[in-house]
């Protein structure tokens, strides 16, 4: 196509237009990969592939990799909690309104995991000294304080935590499930909670209510126990092995055997009235 300008007849202007140049094509760019953020030319409408599944814990463990496991950075990242998560957390170890797992794997934290075992060392043994020497003076007798049941109980129920929460983390791992050390050791650290309180009630001095209490503590625990481990284990499709099932219930048991023979039991006998020491019979007259 010539196109003239008329006011200027000595400058011409000449456009030329190729017809067989290709039209103009449209491309449908709406899939995107959520994942890499690139155009995806697949029409086909399937969903992407889920990403792999992540251990617990595993995003703060990679952003602490830097630093070495002697370092005070590295422990940081699990003390980064305030009261009212350990509180929190404490309440669904002993009230399953909640999953425990759930709160506990946004924030992973070694301070309920240590301090709530010690705080129940701390107070069995102290409401074990109070109920002999309680029952001591009842009984008229004297009263020595017996630390042996501090250490007793310090290497009792910490070798318990750390022993069979890695053997829950070793048995769930060999047959096929993805746990975390940290997360079934805190699982056997919190789940001490309920014996807090169950310990100052065993104070009082009927037995069936401390075998009562006792056993409300066998329950409580024992299924907080069995509900988390469960989780872990469904989290990869698989199921409990029956194997770890009792082993797991017996470790349990044993633990609730030694708290009532150990530190909630003792019995008040109050001396009668005169039956303090044994008269002795007066010498018989020598004959004259």
């Amino acid at each position: 196509m010539n196109y003239n300008r008329q006011n200027n007849p000595d400058y011409n202007i000449v456009v030329d237009v190729d017809d067989d140049e290709p039209a103009l094509e449209f491309q449908d760019f709406a899939t995107t990969n959520p994942h890499t953020g690139r155009l995806n030319n697949n029409s086909s409408g399937s969903a992407p592939p889920p990403p792999p599944y992540q251990a617990p814990g595993a995003t703060s463990a990679a952003a602490a990799g830097s630093h070495s496991i002697w370092h005070t950075e590295y422990w940081t990242q699990y003390f980064n909690v305030d009261s009212q998560d350990v509180v929190q957390r404490s309440y669904l170890a002993v009230i399953p309104k909640d999953s425990f797992l759930d709160v506990y794997n946004a924030n992973p934290d070694l301070w309920g995991t240590f301090w709530i075992p010690t705080s129940v060392i701390f107070i069995i043994f102290v409401t074990a000294s109070l109920s002999q020497s309680i029952a001591a003076a009842l009984a008229g007798k004297p009263h020595q304080y017996d630390f042996t049941m501090l250490s007793f109980a310090t290497f009792t129920i910490y070798i318990y935590i750390l022993s069979v929460g890695a053997f829950v983390y070793g048995a769930t791992k060999y047959f096929g499930s993805q746990p975390g050390l940290l997360e079934c050791l805190s699982v056997y650290g919190y789940a001490m909670t309920v014996w807090v309180p169950i310990s100052v009630l065993c104070v009082l001095p009927w037995d069936w209510f401390r075998w009562a209490m006792v056993a409300v503590g066998f329950v409580s625990s024992g299924a907080f126990i069995m509900r988390s481990v469960n989780q872990i284990v469904g989290r990869s499709g698989g199921k409990l092995h029956k194997a770890i099932i009792p082993l797991i219930l017996v470790a349990h048991a044993l633990l609730v055997i030694v708290f009532k023979f150990k530190f909630f039991s003792y019995s008040v006998d109050t001396a009668a009235p005169g039956a303090g020491s044994p008269t002795t019979p007066a010498p018989a007259p020598v004959p004259t």
